[in-house]
């Protein structure tokens, strides 16, 4: 870690089997809580590259606990936070508007770190018991139209960032990956991002995919749609700005 950390202070970038190898080794407790800090800060200070964040995510991916609903087709509505805004969490109440007007959802989420609420602290609240057995998730997703999946079930290898980002207590590249490392990896799914920036970069990441996707971002700032600003909308063949 101490040559990546000092190449990374030196303005260089890393390649994605580096950024994948990282997540890997820190999963296996390869680095002290020091030095994953000190790597989580870099990209607080910088913008992180494409292949940095393919990298990340195809690591997250490969370590995840799977979970297939593909029989149930679903779509995942969810944000990636850290727009700073403190508002309440519209991907979880938009779930259940889209789950009660028919459409299956797979709502991947965790507790709020940059944020005043995430999702799974809304859930939570409202009763709802988090698992990953996949005979539980199946009879909520047939019974009620929506199961949750929630995050630190499904990625037991990253036990060892959570804390660390509860301590910074500011957005870090995890905000940026949550949507995109959804464990039941849905063909469908509405992402919002905090930052035209990020947009793109995952506009990049979601046309090498098979799935039928719209990634929204206000220009206000708010990682959603609001009624307030601009918004723009990418999606697989369209790229749309509502006034």
């Amino acid at each position: 870690m101490k040559h990546v950390l000092n190449r990374l202070i030196n303005h260089e970038t890393i390649s994605a089997e580096e950024a994948k190898q990282i997540l890997i080794n820190i999963s296996k407790d390869a680095y002290n809580q020091s030095q994953i800090a000190a790597f989580l800060t870099v990209f607080m200070m910088r913008t992180v590259t494409l292949e940095e964040l393919k990298g990340f995510r195809d690591a997250l991916l490969e370590l995840c606990i799977p979970v297939d609903l593909s029989a149930y087709n679903p779509i995942d509505l969810c944000g990636t936070g850290g727009d700073g805004k403190d508002t309440f969490n519209i991907s979880t109440l938009s779930s259940f508007v889209t789950a009660g007007a028919g459409v299956p959802v797979a709502k991947h989420g965790n507790y709020g770190v940059s944020s005043a609420c995430g999702s799974s602290n809304v859930l939570e609240s409202l009763g709802v018991k988090f698992s990953n057995d996949t005979d539980f998730l199946e009879r909520a997703i047939a019974t009620t139209g929506i199961c949750v999946l929630h995050a630190p079930l499904f990625h037991p290898a990253m036990k060892n960032v959570a804390p660390i980002r509860r301590e910074l207590g500011v957005k870090t590249f995890f905000n940026m990956l949550g949507p995109m490392v959804n464990p039941s990896f849905p063909k469908n799914q509405m992402v919002g991002v905090f930052s035209l920036e990020l947009l793109r970069l995952y506009n990049y990441l979601y046309q090498e995919t098979d799935k039928n996707y719209s990634i929204v971002h206000d220009l206000g700032g708010y990682d959603e749609i609001s009624l307030t600003n601009s918004v723009k909308i990418v999606s697989n063949d369209s790229e749309v700005l509502f006034s």
